[in-house]
């Protein structure tokens, strides 16, 4: 289980005004926040993300039809129902849409509770769920996946790029060593190598899999990957 702290610090500025007479004079004090400014601001921030998920959205649909390269800004902003300079607010080019893409398609693992991997089952079968969590609905995207790998976007900093609840390679150590516990895994293996190993094959898997016609799906690649990797670590 693992904890997550967060420490705010805030700091009160407080200022006096000097005497204008001899008397003395009380400092003006600044007027407190009121609900409605509050409300204002909550309702400027939402409509904010709204408008960026509406631009996410319309831009997948609209890469999935005409594809990356034929779809226009022009195109994503009518789509999406904004002025084509709003775009631009949200996304400085047509390629930090795609990183956007990128981060909601292959960041599922910021999804996953931890109840769904560290339950029942064997140490091989919770390796796989992890790896099915993040590979889910990759099959729908392929094409996107490959535009990404076209222009060198590192798949793994797209899955580390805000901090999910639980780390990728954490995680895969995490299960290996519930599996030494149990008796899945070897005494002897080395749980580090072991995680690296996989979450490298993952990513390895899915740049192979989306620039290659292979008819398999990418769940099934992954899971052939995770048999050969459990076949030489079992106890």
């Amino acid at each position: 289980m693992m904890d997550t702290t967060a420490a705010t610090e805030s700091k009160a500025l407080q200022g006096s005004f000097p005497p204008v007479t001899q008397m003395t004079t009380t400092p003006l004090a600044t007027p407190a926040p009121t609900q409605s400014t509050h409300t204002a601001a909550s309702t400027r921030e939402a409509d904010k993300r709204l408008k960026r998920q509406r631009l996410l959205s319309e831009s997948l649909r609209l890469f999935r039809e005409k594809g990356y390269e034929e779809t226009t800004v022009a195109e994503i902003t009518q789509a999406a129902g904004v002025a084509k300079g709003t775009f631009f607010n949200y996304f400085p080019t047509k390629e930090d849409v795609l990183l956007a893409l990128g981060e909601q398609t292959l960041g599922r693992l910021q999804q996953l509770e931890a109840s769904e991997i560290l339950g029942a089952g064997s140490t091989q079968r919770k390796v796989s769920i992890l790896f099915q969590s993040l590979a889910a609905g990759l099959d729908a995207d392929r094409d996107l996946v490959r535009q990404m790998v076209y222009r060198g976007l590192r798949l793994p900093d797209l899955v580390n790029r805000e901090r999910s609840r639980m780390d990728f390679r954490s995680t895969l150590m995490l299960l290996l060593n519930q599996g030494k516990r149990r008796g899945e895994v070897g005494e002897s293996v080395d749980v580090a190598f072991v995680a690296d190993t996989l979450y490298t094959l993952y990513f390895q898997q899915v740049v192979s899999w989306c620039s290659s016609d292979f008819t398999t799906s990418i769940e099934e690649r992954l899971d052939q990957v995770i048999a050969l990797i459990f076949d030489g670590i079992k106890k």
